[in-house]
């Protein structure tokens, strides 16, 4: 029996000194393919909560302040009968814009790139680039189902000095204002290490008992996460 186990032991010695280069070359494969699975599952896996928390509240408490200017109430305007849009008439030729209005001169934002400074704080730069600046400060057409377009006019310009807003936008569309529960915040990963969606339980605040839960796709930029959808 003695012999038999000293015999299976030299064995054992003989094949790995025979065989020991692939041995080493297979533990190390096999090391190196678990190293890059755990590599490759956290490059492409969403964020914890506790990690974004802080700044998605921040996120979504500051975009109900810029949203209103992209498509809410927007800023405050002299109407073209008011005594001011008169006295600039008369004595400065400036003439009422057939769809614009100019902005007051107390109003939080009196330029294009103001605005922009802190939009940018909230949304990604894609988002922005692709959605929101060619509504509010380029214009757009787009085309329809009968070979027409459809046209938009910017909602902001600046001329003369001046700022002016659609009045096309004179009327909010928003129902009220939106509260949400930031306790009930979970993260849904999308599969890619730099976009991921969050979901939250929300309600109007005049209507409490009508919860819903909706989704906040973010992405990240620049080490940041920014939104990456509207949120009213």
């Amino acid at each position: 029996m003695e012999e038999t186990k000293k015999f299976d032991k030299e064995k054992i010695i003989e094949f790995f000194k025979k065989h020991y280069k692939k041995i080493i070359a297979g533990v190390l494969a096999v090391i190196v393919l678990v190293v890059s699975c755990v590599l490759l599952f956290q490059c492409n896996s969403a964020p914890r909560i506790e990690d974004i928390y802080d700044r998605m509240v921040y996120l979504i408490e500051s975009s109900q302040d810029v949203n209103a200017l992209i498509y809410g109430c927007g800023l405050p305007v002299w109407e073209d009968d008011s005594e001011y849009v008169q006295f600039m008439h008369v004595y400065y030729g400036l003439d009422p814009a057939e769809h614009y209005e100019i902005v007051m001169p107390n109003a939080k934002y009196l330029s294009v790139q103001q605005m922009k400074d802190d939009i940018e704080k909230i949304y990604s730069k894609e988002y922005l680039d692709e959605v929101i600046y060619p509504a509010i400060f380029d214009g757009f057409a787009i085309s329809d189902s009968v070979g027409g377009s459809v046209v938009g006019v910017a909602r902001y310009y600046e001329e003369g000095f001046y700022l002016w807003q659609s009045k096309e936008f004179r009327v909010t569309p928003y129902e009220g204002m939106r509260i949400y529960d930031f306790s009930t915040m979970k993260v849904q990963s999308l599969g890619k290490k730099d976009r991921c969606v969050v979901t939250v339980d929300s309600w109007l605040e005049d209507t409490p008992e009508n919860v819903e839960n909706v989704e906040i796709l973010i992405a990240l930029q620049d080490g940041q996460w920014y939104l990456d959808n509207f949120i009213v």
